[in-house]
């Protein structure tokens, strides 16, 4: 008898070594965020504690991501819950048929994209750009636009330069020694170089490409933790709130983090990356437009499978629309 209660005993200690309570299966919210001024309001959500009072302490975690087509596939390999990516890398996973959706339109980048070439370069325009050499990462979403946006308005292709591919750490370097003659960079990267003297921006790709940073949520996850998703929302339009009505306390918490990850710059650099956010959470018709567009050169290019209305499948609004009545969050009008 003793034995028999002894052995019940044992596989209960061990039953429970090895069970999880529900709650704690449900507690860890997993958020990625870019490393570039794309994922600035997500970092200062997190550093103000806006997550910690919308989800809860300890019930998260973020990890930082140098593109956003990594960010992409840690969401299709479920190892994120939430994270960002550019227009065409959303587009062209929704194109397949991947198991994610868009939850929220997070802001406008073609201001943090700059084309860069050094102060006393003869070069004024992408019209100078013939006969050189580009430095900048092939497979982004930044190239992206400006192979197939930029390029055309000035009537050249890919025949008329050199790219080399390179991440985003060694182009001011590569532009410094001369090997390369043109970079294409975000900020706050690009702002720094301006800064120190080094870079000159040619442009931005405002004038060619109506850029979307869009929220992307987990297929796998985004049912059972639908009330995380609408809590990390909340956390995130917080973020926002501060961006919009207290811009300088935003821009220093954001540089504490970049200088936390060894980044070195002035709260002026900062300041100049964070201003260049054009944030909303709604995506418009002009954005939808811009996605049909966008969807038929893909297609060409046979970067997508299919074109894809954006309007009737591949987002989720509920979430976000439920986090902004909940925070009183007003939509931008300008």
């Amino acid at each position: 008898m003793y034995k028999k209660i002894m052995a019940i005993a044992a596989l209960g200690l061990i039953i429970a070594a090895f069970s999880v309570p529900t709650s704690a299966l449900a507690a860890e919210f997993r958020i990625g965020h870019h490393r570039s001024v794309m994922g600035a309001i997500t970092v200062v959500a997190h550093k103000m504690g806006y997550f910690n009072e919308t989800l809860g302490k300890g019930n998260y975690t973020i990890k930082q991501f140098a593109q956003g087509k990594l960010m992409r596939q840690a969401v299709l390999a479920n190892a994120l819950d939430v994270g960002g990516a550019a227009d065409r890398a959303f587009y062209s996973a929704i194109s397949k048929q991947a198991n994610i959706k868009g939850i929220a339109n997070a802001n406008y980048w073609c201001k943090a994209n700059r084309l860069l070439v050094e102060p006393n370069s003869p070069i004024k325009s992408v019209a100078g750009l013939k006969g050189k050499k580009l430095g900048i990462g092939k497979a982004t979403g930044t190239y992206f636009t400006f192979k197939n946006f930029v390029l055309p308005k000035y009537g050249m292709t890919t025949k008329d330069y050199t790219v080399i591919n390179m991440n985003n750490d060694t182009r001011i370097s590569a532009l410094k020694s001369k090997t390369v003659d043109m970079v294409g960079l975000n900020n706050p990267q690009a702002a720094i170089a301006i800064e120190m003297g080094i870079a000159r921006s040619v442009e931005t790709f405002c004038k060619y490409a109506n850029n979307l940073w869009i929220i992307m949520g987990n297929g796998k996850t985004l049912k059972k933790k639908r009330a995380q998703y609408v809590q990390f929302l909340r956390g995130f339009i917080r973020g926002m709130k501060l961006h919009q009505t207290d811009r300088a306390k935003f821009a220093k918490v954001y540089r504490s983090h970049l200088q936390s990850k060894g980044a070195k710059m002035s709260m002026n650099v900062v300041r100049a990356s964070v201003d260049d956010l054009d944030l909303r959470l709604l995506p418009s018709e002009k954005d939808y437009k811009w996605f049909d567009f966008m969807g038929g050169v893909l297609l060409k290019l046979r970067k997508a499978k299919r074109t894809v209305d954006l309007r009737k499948e591949g987002m989720d609004l509920s979430m976000v629309k439920e986090a902004i009545k909940a925070e009183g969050w007003i939509e931008p009008t300008n």
